[in-house]
């Protein structure tokens, strides 16, 4: 039977196979390659992006056997970002679904040798249970060589550049040539690739140059235009903690910060940012977090270790305490020789004993304003850096509250909060857009925020409300 017979046969019909192949393509598409059985396997697209472009939409036919079918009974063929991306979190490669599939649009199935079906839902049969992940099988259209553990046509070594200096990151118009599945992967799907496949220390120097070009491009690409500070002068992600301290201390103060009953770090991971408050400026502090993690003495340490370093730097040290502690206990051995060991394990035991903060293993909702009431009343500020999926909630417990704020936005979760709109009715789905959306909620209680950047790598925007801003004292302030 030709593809074009398959499909009209299997358009609104029941079908149940095994996902042996997905891939997103984008945001709005993503597709799985659904096998039968032996010898029948079907691409099943779904997507977001063909409601006003489809000229040739399912026949009311089609559309009638679609009917019932599915957890909802929806008779649409098209679904929402939001319905999509709920989707692609339930595709399993290995899982046995069914759906009812209809017609690609004209234009994918012209595109295509095979039989491409769309749908816009299924329902797992029974979920994959091997011991091992499974194992995908080559994307409909893509065969794989059998001998695809060695490259189909490896370079010839008249080829073969001079590569003294593999830091060195070329143009990305140099990848033109080179095949970027052997380069990820040491393999490539397709037998008759005619593109480069270098190995040995070829490969070695094309992978880091790949690495260090993917890693420019995702700083290139999480600069903001307004963001003051270069990239090139960024601190890393393991000094972001320090640098947000730094900030909170000079925003608004070490006196303000330990009123009451001090800040509360909410969504605060080990607490790093409570740490660094506590014993490098001075300020209490209470971890709101409420995944418990193991205290492990290596952690502890390494974050002494970090807090003492800073504050030999701060101090104007070369942070190296470590070669300085050592030289100090050889020339002092012969005057403290009553100093025993044990006496020094225990006065370290003691200092990591000494190394916690408050930590309130809960999530920062109502119940929390009744269990810890006397506590969010005498709290200072409320902040959070990159806490997530408790960022909105942070924001929204400090207005209800009346409480300055500060929270550094990270991940967006645009998918679990289809309700965020900006006041021009768009959705919320970068980092920079959620920025924007906090700023207007706050204006909408009459509160005046501000935004600010920090010089750290990543997302770096804070969030933060002064001590009594509200837009009626900033425009008396004006």
């Amino acid at each position: 039977m030709e593809s074009s017979q398959v499909e009209e046969a299997q358009q609104g019909r029941h079908m149940r196979g095994q996902i042996v192949h997905a891939r997103k393509c984008y945001k709005r598409l993503f597709f799985i390659d659904l096998r039968l059985d032996e010898s029948r396997k079907y691409q099943i697209l779904f997507r977001s992006d063909d409601d006003e472009l489809r000229e040739d939409p399912p026949s009311a036919a089609v559309i009638e056997r679609l009917a019932g079918y599915g957890n909802s009974g929806s008779t649409k063929t098209t679904l929402t970002d939001v319905e999509l991306a709920k989707l692609w979190k339930r595709v399993r490669r290995g899982d046995w679904i069914e759906l009812a599939p209809f017609l690609a649009s004209k234009a994918e199935r012209d595109a295509r040798s095979y039989p491409v079906f769309q749908a816009t839902d299924f329902t797992v049969v029974e979920a994959w249970h091997g011991d091992q992940s499974f194992a995908s099988e080559p994307a409909i259209g893509m065969e794989m060589d059998d001998s695809s553990s060695g490259p189909p046509n490896p370079s010839p070594a008249s080829e073969v550049e001079d590569r003294s200096r593999p830091s060195e990151i070329k143009a990305s118009d140099s990848w033109q040539g080179l095949c970027k599945f052997w380069i990820n992967s040491q393999r490539c799907p397709n037998k008759n690739c005619m593109l480069s496949h270098p190995t040995g220390e070829d490969l070695v120097y094309e992978r880091e140059r790949w690495v260090q070009e993917r890693l420019q491009l995702k700083r290139a690409r999480a600069k903001n235009a307004d963001d003051p500070h270069a990239s090139s002068s960024k601190t890393p992600h393991s000094g972001r903690a320090f640098l947000f301290c730094r900030w909170l201390v000079e925003t608004f103060g070490k006196d303000f910060l330990n009123t009451g009953t001090g800040v509360l770090d909410v969504a605060g991971g080990r607490g790093e940012i409570s740490l660094f408050l506590r014993h490098m400026f001075g300020v209490t502090s209470t971890l709101v977090e409420p995944n418990v993690r193991p205290d492990k003495p290596y952690r502890r340490k390494q974050l002494m270790d970090v807090i003492r370093r800073r504050i030999d730097m701060e101090a104007g040290g070369d942070g190296q305490f470590y070669r300085r502690d050592k030289e100090q206990g050889r020339t002092g051995e012969a005057c403290h020789l009553e100093i025993t060991k044990a006496e020094k394990r225990a006065t370290k035991k003691k200092e990591k004993e000494s190394f916690v903060v408050p930590h309130l293993a809960t999530m920062l909702d109502d119940q929390f304003a009744v269990d810890h009431g006397d506590l969010l009343k005498g709290a200072s500020i409320i902040l959070g850096m990159h806490p997530d999926q408790a960022t909105e909630p942070i924001v929204d417990m400090a207005l209800k509250h009346g409480k300055p704020f500060a929270v550094v936005p990270c991940c967006v979760f645009a998918v679990d909060n289809p309700h965020r709109r900006l006041l021009d009715g768009r959705s919320v789905n970068t980092t920079v857009e959620f920025v924007e959306y906090l700023v207007q909620k706050t204006r909408r209680e009459a509160i005046q925020a501000e935004t600010e950047f920090l010089s750290f790598e990543g997302m770096n925007i804070v969030v933060f409300r002064r001590p009594g801003a509200t837009l009626a004292a900033r425009s008396q302030q004006w």
